[in-house]
Parts: structure tokens; sequence; C-alpha cells
């Protein structure tokens, strides 16, 4: 019995030895399966070559990308294979062995090889950081989830087309192997020049893209909006209109909207060639059934909803791609939106789940789409599970949609960058079998920085390929690791500065909020401090004072963490310059509300009146700072003669036609400073 303990005993430490390895892996994702090898490592240096036989050398990058194609003798080398007989069959799946003779890449796809490739740069990458040889090892990987998808949302702004290039390649080592752009008016449609911003991506430019986009394994597919959210286009077209008076919906029973649609997707579809996907929208319809035109067809506005995704659906179906369509609409016809988005108690949730609507209406819902099934908060909540159950019951195809930003946050996702949210929902879609794989949205309307969304995007790759690999602390200390090169926890800061930008929101406001992003045109400004009632300001705002203190120490301290973190980082401390320039944003506020409680505490002193107008000056040279960085690799203004959308959604970020939406409080408390209390 003493000896069975002795086994089990060490048995147990010889499992935990190779799951503490497998879980400080620097790969992001993390692979399937590492079986760790005794011997001598290798040396990271001392790999001189990289050949295939009997296939095509993928992109490849890292301490790889440089190396000759050719075998030398008597060298360490990279051997690439395609084996037919391997025992992972997925394309996308392959076996590495790190063995003291080299490396040997095996895949039964051209995709599979990439993934190994990409996989054993990153870990000489780390080994090479670190200065510790790669330990001896054999990989067996492949992805859980068949699409990997990540969300562009160009709607509101534009980048230099050299960025997206930067993306794709980030996109590509994390595995990620789709894209589903929403373009909008950033493609210059031929055939409907209005429809088109200025300074949109040529069809060329577009297609250029897209073709190193696939080199490396992705295909990117177009969204384009189509019975709602379609101001882009019906702000030239009101002859399309549902409601004259709004450019939101096109109307569904006017032969001439699937005229204009079809040239849309058409184009779309050319400058995107390899995607398998065209996502119409669908969502957040508000007016459809009040046109003439539609009243005279007797029909319901969820039946002309359907009508009009049966059309679009057979239309893409026609040009060899699956739709893809936003599911809110249904269940907003169920009556059961509410019932997932209320916070009821489970008990609610089967008191009020009434599925008798959506049964009753089943032979409206198309079966040649997918259903975007999206949720961007907690997906375990029980009405979530309830709705996910009603599509298995069905046999309708879903693909969950969580987000890496959702539309509420501006400056910077929050909740950790979601990634709690993320491998949530790429659990529940092995789960639930959602065959159609996950996404994660990016959305513009409070339009963070690319940069300040690449931890979510990702952790897609990371659970979209392993959702039950490893931890959410141990994810972020890998990506830390491959991300930055940084290998001291030296990112932690973020989650503190997301703390910061959520007192900065509605920092300056009484009413109103900038997050979520859509509702920020109805605020009012704090009131402002009277020199004659000394206190009273003071009373009135103690808490939001005692807040500011706090936010002012975070401020100052997160200074010297990213300071520290750009300092030592390796590599893409563009990001790093981001966060940093956003703090100093995110500060302002919180020191004028102590530079205005000083001016209440004393009067109007004229050591108070020079220290408002200290911090005021500081805060033009902060706003310069902010769009000089953003503006590295984004354009910070419309083109000249863009006409805004005249819809009814007031997206943060499409308030202005220059950068000034980034500080719309802000500006106007300076504004009032100025009048009420400095012109004195």
């Amino acid at each position: 019995m003493k000896g069975l303990k002795h086994l089990f005993t060490g048995l147990m430490l010889a499992i935990s030895s190779i799951a503490v390895a497998t879980v400080q892996s620097p790969v992001i994702p993390m692979p399937a399966k590492v079986e760790y090898k005794s011997g001598k490592g290798i040396d990271p240096a001392k790999i001189s070559y990289v050949v295939a036989e009997g296939c095509d050398i993928p992109v490849l990058y890292g301490p790889l990308k440089n190396l000759p194609r050719k075998l030398l003798p008597g060298k360490i080398g990279v051997k690439l294979f395609l084996d037919s007989a391997l025992s992972i069959e997925n394309p996308e799946g392959y076996t590495l062995n790190i063995a003291s003779g080299g490396a040997v890449v095996k895949s039964r796809g051209q995709e599979g090889l990439f993934y190994g490739a990409v996989t054993l740069a990153r870990l000489l990458e780390d080994s090479f950081e670190r200065g510790v040889a790669l330990p001896q090892q054999f990989i067996s990987d492949e992805p859980v989830h068949k699409v990997r998808a990540v969300h562009f949302d160009t709607k509101h702004h534009l980048d230099r087309s050299e960025y997206y290039y930067t993306l794709i390649d980030r996109l590509a080592q994390w595995k990620v192997n789709n894209i589903i752009w929403e373009i909008e008016d950033k493609l210059r449609y031929e055939k409907h020049p209005e429809c088109s911003s200025p300074n949109a991506l040529s069809k060329q430019e577009m297609r250029a893209i897209s073709d190193y986009a696939k080199e490396r394994n992705i295909e990117i597919s177009p969204l384009v909006q189509g019975l709602g959210h379609a101001g882009y286009i019906l702000k030239h077209h009101w002859e399309l209109r549902e409601n004259p008076e709004s450019d939101w919906e096109f109307c569904p029973s006017n032969p001439a909207t699937y005229n204009l649609l079809y040239d849309l997707y058409s184009e779309a579809m050319e400058a995107m060639p390899y995607g398998k996907y065209l996502h119409i929208g669908g969502d957040e319809i508000t007016e459809i059934g009040i046109d003439d035109r539609c009243v005279a067809t007797g029909k319901t506005a969820f039946a002309l909803q359907m009508e009009w995704l049966g059309k679009v659906c057979n239309f893409a179906n026609e040009n060899g791609r699956t739709p893809i369509f936003w599911d809110d609409m249904p269940f907003k016809y169920g009556d059961l939106w509410w019932v997932i988005h209320r916070g009821l108690t489970d008990e609610e949730v089967d008191a009020n789940w009434h599925t008798d609507k959506l049964d009753e209406a089943i032979d409206m819902f198309p079966r040649n789409c997918i259903y975007m099934r999206w949720h961007y908060d907690d997906p375990t909540i029980y009405p979530h599970l309830k709705a996910l159950e009603w599509y298995k019951n069905k046999g309708l195809r879903v693909m969950g949609a969580t987000a890496a930003a959702d539309g509420g946050s501006p400056y910077m996702p929050r909740y950790g960058s979601k990634i709690g949210h993320i491998r949530s929902f790429c659990q529940l879609a092995v789960e639930n079998n959602l065959s159609d794989g996950i996404f994660a949205t990016c959305w513009d309307d409070g339009s963070p920085h690319w940069e300040t969304v690449q931890r979510g995007f990702a952790a897609l790759g990371e659970y979209g390929w392993n959702p039950y690999g490893r931890s959410i602390e141990n994810f972020k200390e890998a990506f830390a690791r491959g991300f930055h090169g940084l290998y001291n926890g030296e990112t932690g800061f973020i989650e503190t500065l997301e703390d910061v930008a959520a007192f900065f929101d509605g920092a300056l406001v009484t009413e109103g909020r900038r997050n979520p992003s859509w509702q920020v045109k109805d605020h009012k400004l704090m009131d402002l401090p009277d020199k004659h009632k000394i206190g009273e300001w003071s009373n009135k705002y103690a808490g939001r004072i005692d807040s500011a203190n706090i936010q002012v120490e975070r401020c100052s301290n997160l200074v010297g963490y990213i300071d520290n973190a750009i300092s030592t980082s390796r590599r893409n401390r563009y990001p790093l310059q981001i966060h940093k320039a956003n703090n100093r944003l995110f500060a302002f506020p919180a020191k004028l509300i102590l530079a205005l409680a000083e001016y209440d505490k004393t009067g109007g002193s004229k050591e108070s009146v020079e220290a408002i107008e200290k911090i005021i000056y500081e805060f033009d040279r902060t706003k310069q700072n902010l769009v000089e960085t953003y503006g590295k690799t984004r354009f910070m203004s419309l083109p000249t003669g863009y006409i805004q959308d005249m819809n009814h959604h007031s997206h943060l970020a499409a308030l202005k036609p220059d950068s000034s939406w980034l500080f719309l409080y802000e500006d106007q408390m300076v504004d009032k400073i100025k009048k009420e209390l400095l012109e004195d």
C-alpha cells in the first residue's frame, strides 16, 4: 500500500510539473497538448535554416523570418512537411517536434504548417529573450473552433492602410482566421460613389489587404449594413427611406432598395474576394411597416423584416457567400429581448420565457444563413443560455458574438479587456455546439484606439483555439510576454487605468454619461463654485472631490508604471504610448475638480485662479499630445465635404467632424470656466 501511495504521489508530481510548464507557455493560443522530453535543450541562436519538403514555406515570423531557405548540413534547422497520414485530420492542426537535431513541423494542410511555424517562432523568441535553452518537446495542436473571427468597424474613423497590415500580422500570430469588416462608406463604390467617404479605400487597396491576409490564413468578409443602420446610404437616397424624416431604415417593399443593396454587396465582395461570408446586418430596426408601400402589403413589421432577410440571404447564397444576420430583432419580436437584458432572477426568467411567437414564426426564419447570437457581457446568464437552447432545438445555424470592445466604452475596453466574457462565450460555443464559430466585435461607437483592443483580440485567438486551456491571469502574463516582451507583470496597470477611465467618463457632469457612448448628447455640466458662498460648492460635491483625490493619486502612480513598461518592453511600445496619452487625459478632470475645490475654499484667491489657469493650459497640451499619438495610425478628422448621418444614433465618435469628440465634456467645462470664473 505504501508503494502505491509513493507511485501515486510521483505520478501527481509529474502531472503537476507538466501542467505548470504548459500553463506558463509563452504561446498564444496555448497549444492543446505539450509533452516535454528529457535531454539538453536547443540554443535558439543556433537555429540556422528553414526548409520544406513537398510543400510551400508559409509566411514566417520572428526568429524564423530571415533564416536561409536551404538545408545546411551539420547545422540545426527547421523542417516542414505535409503529411496526409497525420493523426490530426484538421488542416489547421499540426505537430511540432523539437529535438536536439532541430524542429519538425507536420500538418495535413498549409494552414497547419503556418500555425506550427508561428508557435515555434514564439517559443524561440521567448527562449532567446530569457537567455535559456528551448526545451525538447512534442506539441500536438489543433483548434476547437473552426472559425475564430474578429470585427473591424470603420464606420466613424479610418486608419492609415499600412496599419491594417500590422493588425493582420498580429491576428495571424494569435491564430485568428477571419475578419468581418464593417466597411459602410469606407469603401470606394464605383456604381454608387455618393455612398463612399472621400477618403474611402479603393477596391484595389482592399483587395491588396485581403491578399495579404489570405497569405496568413485570414479570410476577410464584408459587413454591409442593410435594412437599418443605413444612414451612410439614405442620407443620399431619400427615395428609399421607410420614414422620410429618418435616414436609418430602408423600405423593404421598394424593389429599388434591393437593386442598390445588391450593387454594394457585389462591390464589397469583389474587394474582399476570399471571405466565405456576407454579413448583412439587419439589427435595431425601429420603424418598418409605416411606409405606404409596406402598409399596402398587409404584412406585420416582423414579416416584412424577415421577407427582406430571405431576399438578401438568397442573393448571398447565389453569389457563393453564407449570409450572417444579427439576431436581436427576432427576440424583440418574440418579446424576449427584455428578459435577456433586464437582469431578472432565474425564477423571473422562467416565468416570462415564452417562445410561442417565435415558434409560430419559425417558417419565416431562413435556413440558408447564420444567426449571430450576440451578447457582450457575461454570456453565462440564464436567459442567454435559454436563447442558445432555443436555437439548438430549432436546428438553426448560430455563431456566437462576444466583444473585444462593445459599443459602450470610449478610450479603452473595460472589464479587464473583456477577457472573461470572451473566454466564457468560447466555452459556451463548445457546450452548445455552435459549429459556425466564435466572433469578437470591436464597435466604433466610442472609437477606442485599436491598440487598446489588442489584448481582447488576442483573447479571442486564445480561447477560440483552446477554450479551456489557460486561466485568465496566466493568459494576461503570456500576452505581456509575447506582445511586449515584458516578463514581470508590467502590464498590470491596465485594470487600474480602466477604473480611472470609469471616473473620467462622468467626472464633470451631473446628468448624462459618456459610457455607453450613444447617450452623450443630453448631459448637464457640474455647477461652478461661487466665491461669495465659500464652502457651498465643496459641500455639494464632497463625494466627487474625495474621488478626485483618489484618481489624481492613481493617475500619478500610473505614469511611473506605464513609463517603466515603455522603457523595459522589447516591442510594441506604441500601445503603451496610447495608454500613457489616455492616462494623461483621464487625470485632467480630477485635477480640475480639486482646483475648483481650492477656489471654493479660498473664496477665489489669486493662487487658486492661477492654479485653474495652469491646469487649463496643461489640458491644451494634453489634447495635442493625445491627437498626435492617436494620429500616428488614425486619420483624426473627416475629409472636407463629408456629410454626417442624420439618424437618431448619437454615437460619441460621430458627434464632431474632427477629434474634438474625444474631449466633449472637458472642452465645454473649460469654456464654462473661462466665461464664468476667469473673466471676472
